[in-house]
């Protein structure tokens, strides 16, 4: 006779082998084919060898300035969802007749990144798109958005915080709704301000869920091809293409699978970077 304990580890097995073949596996040869400099077009050329790190990737401009537009979507994209996604939150709490929005807010979050995409670059078009339609009215003249490097990345931004600021709203406003009524009634008997209450208050008792949210719109933020490709194709010249996009050009175009492979190495490390302090401070806190 299995104990339950027992019995629940071995149903476990079969999804645990399926998961790491579908993951791991994949890290692993991914791991060992950034060592190589195979490339497709290039008979014998599957050769070991350390240059795609110590020499290919310092010398090409290409993917420092890749490295350099990733960083922006992550702090940038991460920042202003997380501000924006908060501020809409709070007001949906703290105003109740305004709960009919609650599943309006979702809706961008239901359309697909490449129609997304679509449908920003449309917004865009210079003198047509709707975007130039209202700054027409403040008088402000039309501006050829994705034809400037600088307001192209600022149009993509646009578009990805309109895309997911919905998911924050509502990771948040179930994080407020879960919040116990009597520190905040505490604070309000007391004179506490909302700046107050917000601060002192809600923030630290929603902490561990705007860690978590953080976490994942890190990760997500850098899923942000599929608009990037349709409103940009990571131009113009390479002024909105990520690391990602980069591989993606490097491996299924240039056909460099070797040294695409090291790109996404760097990828996964940048990940690394932002995420690992996220997990490990949620991890003292679940220990104290």
């Amino acid at each position: 006779m299995f104990s339950e304990k027992n019995e629940f580890r071995i149903l476990s097995y079969p999804s645990l082998i399926i998961l790491g073949l579908l993951t791991i596996f994949p890290i692993i040869f991914l791991f060992v084919l950034s060592f190589t400099s195979w490339s497709i077009l290039i008979p014998d050329s599957f050769q070991f060898t350390f240059n795609n790190y110590f020499e290919r990737m310092i010398n090409d401009s290409k993917f420092i300035h890749t490295i350099k537009i990733t960083f922006y979507y992550i702090i940038v994209n991460t920042f202003f969802q997380m501000v924006i996604g908060f501020a809409i939150a709070f007001l949906l709490f703290r105003f109740t007749k305004l709960k009919f929005l609650r599943p309006i807010i979702i809706i961008p979050m239901l359309v697909p990144p490449a129609v997304v995409g679509l449908m920003w670059k449309m917004m865009f078009i210079p003198n047509l798109g709707g975007i130039d339609y209202y700054l027409g009215l403040l008088n402000i003249p039309a501006i050829d958005w994705l034809s400037n490097p600088t307001t192209a990345l600022i149009a993509v931004t646009i578009a990805s915080v309109w895309e997911w600021t919905p998911f924050v709203i509502i990771v948040i406003l179930a994080g407020l709704d879960s919040l116990p009524k009597s520190p905040l009634e505490s604070a309000v008997i007391d004179g506490a301000n909302t700046f107050h209450i917000i601060f002192y208050i809600i923030i630290p008792l929603l902490k561990p869920i705007i860690l978590v949210v953080i976490l994942l719109r890190i990760i997500e933020s850098l899923a942000i091809l599929p608009v990037v490709f349709m409103m940009t194709g990571g131009g113009p010249a390479i002024a909105t293409e990520a690391i990602n996009l980069y591989a993606f050009r490097v491996g299924l175009e240039y056909l460099d699978i070797g040294y695409a492979s090291s790109i996404l190495v760097a990828f996964i490390f940048i990940l690394l970077i932002f995420t690992t302090p996220i997990i490990l401070s949620s991890l003292k806190k679940d220990t104290k």
